[in-house]
């Protein structure tokens, strides 16, 4: 509950307030936490917000955990550029992990750290790629088996580089700093990073690129 505190001696310095706001999306939060460690049927059955005294309230939760869940077999549809191998290694997932939605949304489409399997393509040009996981199956075990549908399009080169709204300095300082070359395969992880490096330059809002 990283919003809704509880005071106490080591808060003495930091009182908490109830808002309804913080508090409806703490529970959605400790939700997403017990998904993480495989309880994705845990729910609150009730919870329930009462006074103690003029000045504190108090505040029950009561959850129903349900059956805990594992990943069962992962199967690969539509590759053809990286073997079944490849991609078993960058997913990171294996039968008998402990299910994580997040965890597997995180390494299909976007981590922090590039881990993630539609980066690999995207960097390598294929600027069409999409991949959906579809949950086939739960066997008597609560293992729950996947299908990663990956459609990967053709692969895509950059054609024309246009800067536009430029008033700050002179087109090839910007062009400069460019990573991307007309010709060149698409490459998201470059694109990411030209527009840090231009955001660096200091002459330009970082959220106003495009």
């Amino acid at each position: 509950m990283k919003d809704t505190k509880q005071t106490g001696i080591m808060r003495v310095f930091k009182r908490s307030k109830y808002n309804k706001t913080a508090y409806e999306r703490d529970k959605a939060l400790l939700m997403e936490n017990y998904n993480a460690i495989g309880l994705r049927d845990a729910i609150i059955v009730k919870d329930s917000i009462y006074d103690i005294d003029s000045k504190h309230i108090g505040i029950d939760i009561y959850i129903e955990q349900g059956n805990k869940y594992y990943f069962g077999d992962i199967v690969w549809v539509g590759n053809t550029k990286y073997r079944n191998g490849q991609l078993d290694t960058l997913l990171g997932i294996n039968k008998g992990d402990v299910y994580n939605k997040s965890l597997l949304e995180q390494r299909l489409y976007m981590s922090m750290d590039g881990r993630d399997v539609t980066s690999l393509y995207m960097d390598r040009g294929y600027l069409f790629f999409n991949i959906q996981p579809v949950e086939m199956n739960i066997d008597s075990n609560n293992f729950i088996n996947y299908e990663l549908r990956i459609n990967e399009g053709k692969e895509a080169r950059v054609k024309n580089i246009i800067i536009k709204g430029n008033t700050k300095t002179n087109d090839h300082v910007i062009l400069r700093e460019i990573r991307t070359k007309p010709g060149d395969l698409f490459n998201r992880n470059d694109i990411i990073r030209t527009q840090r490096e231009l955001a660096n330059l200091g002459y330009f809002d970082p959220n106003s690129f495009r």
